[in-house]
């Protein structure tokens, strides 16, 4: 069995509904609704935009990516 996740804008809930339900007895096992969103969302894309924005004002520095396993490569191997 799997689990399958769908997010339905709230004006199409419904049409999504009655196709769940007109499908075969043994199609869907168990379905439920939940209007609970994701409570953090809002509260990620402020802090990922402050970084994006320190980022390019050069608040925040980039992190040069090959330099660092390079260091990492080298002092794994000491």
């Amino acid at each position: 069995m799997q689990t399958i996740h769908i997010n339905v804008d709230e004006s199409k809930k419904d049409i999504l509904l009655n196709i769940v339900k007109n499908l075969k007895e043994d199609v869907v096992k168990s379905y439920s609704i939940s209007t609970t969103e994701d409570a953090f969302y809002e509260e990620r894309k402020k802090r990922l935009m402050t970084l994006r924005e320190d980022i390019k004002s050069g608040k925040e520095p980039m992190v040069d990516f090959e330099s660092s396993v390079d260091e990492l490569i080298e002092e794994l191997q000491a």
